[in-house]
């Protein structure tokens, strides 16, 4: 969450937001600063689907030995789901609106192609992170009882989905059907700018899905294996970028480290989520064994109010963006600037937690 504020800043404060389109708009780098700056935060979207899915496997059981029945689990799954996308449509879409359009510099380098589909026609709708989490949340809702053979098929079939049926960059202007943009292929249709495609990214939750049952299940040896298996999914990734093929979307331009590294995210070429995914389970497997907790008492309490802190970064960079830097900053301007906003986030997130932990299990306050 702390990278995704990076980000973010970097798109309204600094003005220089990169992209990874199968097609079209795919950023190339002149430095290693701006590259890194953005690839770092590729951890986060992976992240949120993963350990969504962890989560909701970790919600079901633990309100399953509470009592509650199996229907009532999954009403209330849906509930949230259906929550969370009246939260991205009309509190997520304008932040992103007054971000993107309140800037007056020119575009950055590298970034003169526009995604597929993107200014043929006024752009109205927009599909983005939060309501491609809320489609996974409702589309698990009624499932979260069924074996875990299910969910592994779930997950195999949906990434295997996002590497082998999307077109080739060379048919990015062929009519696309916006039932085909919201499950599989990024881009604009219509009047519909879809960032987030609901298959690739369900296939993500459902590993998390997975994940969450052995923790559960066995949490000592779960955590002990945690970091093996994000090395492996990054040897993994680091293998299949090299040999090419279907799984990487797009390949390297070059010769460089940075076009080796610089994967596809929309929709996530399985090189990416693997590569991603894996970072995630290394980072976790390490946090779970540094001694102390300080610092994970820091990270914690912003993880303890997610959607509160998506909301409060997203509006914060959108207004400073608007108001003070309009023609952006340079990329040494931009990091005091993400350091300093997470101060006041972290505050808000603290007292946010506190509130909501006070409510009732099912309060729609404990969605934030």
């Amino acid at each position: 969450m702390v990278l995704m504020a990076l980000d973010h800043a970097s798109a309204f404060v600094a003005r220089q937001h990169s992209s990874e389109f199968w097609s079209g708009a795919w950023t190339r780098y002149e430095s290693a600063a701006p590259f890194l700056t953005r690839f770092v935060t590729h951890l986060c979207a992976p992240g949120f689907f993963f350990l969504m899915g962890a989560g909701l496997a970790l919600f079901a059981a633990d309100r399953a030995a509470a009592g509650w029945s199996w229907p009532r689990i999954s009403r209330t799954v849906l509930a949230r789901g259906a929550l969370l996308l009246v939260v991205s449509q009309f509190l997520e879409v304008p932040a992103f609106v007054v971000g993107a359009f309140s800037g007056s510099g020119s575009p950055p380098p590298g970034a003169q192609d526009l995604p597929p589909g993107m200014g043929a026609a006024p752009l109205y709708f927009l599909w983005p992170v939060l309501s491609a989490l809320a489609a996974a949340l409702i589309l698990s809702a009624a499932l979260l009882r069924l074996p875990g053979v299910v969910w592994a098929g779930i997950g195999a079939g949906a990434l295997a989905a996002g590497a082998l049926l999307i077109p080739s960059p060379e048919l990015a202007h062929a009519p696309v059907s916006l039932a085909a943009a919201l499950l599989l292929v990024p881009g604009q249709t219509g009047h519909v700018f879809v960032l987030y495609p609901i298959v690739p990214w369900w296939g993500v939750t459902a590993a998390g899905v997975l994940f969450g049952r052995w923790l559960h299940r066995d949490r000592a040896n779960c955590l002990r294996a945690t970091p093996w298996m994000g090395a492996g999914l990054l040897l993994a990734a680091l293998a299949l970028r090299a040999a090419g093929g279907p799984g990487n979307l797009r390949l390297p331009r070059d010769a460089s480290w940075i076009e080796f590294l610089n994967f596809i995210k929309y929709p996530p070429a399985l090189v990416f989520t693997l590569f991603m995914v894996g970072g995630n389970l290394a980072l976790l497997g390490l946090l779970a064994r540094l001694p102390g907790d300080r610092g994970q008492r820091v990270l914690a309490a912003f993880g303890q109010a997610p959607l509160f802190f998506y909301l409060a970064h997203l509006w914060l960079y959108a207004l400073l963006g608007a108001a003070f830097f309009r023609r952006g900053v340079s990329l040494p301007a931009l990091y005091p600037v993400w350091l300093a906003s997470l101060a006041p986030l972290y505050a808000g997130c603290r007292w946010y937690g506190r509130f909501k932990a006070a409510k009732p299990p099912e309060s729609v306050w404990r969605l934030f």
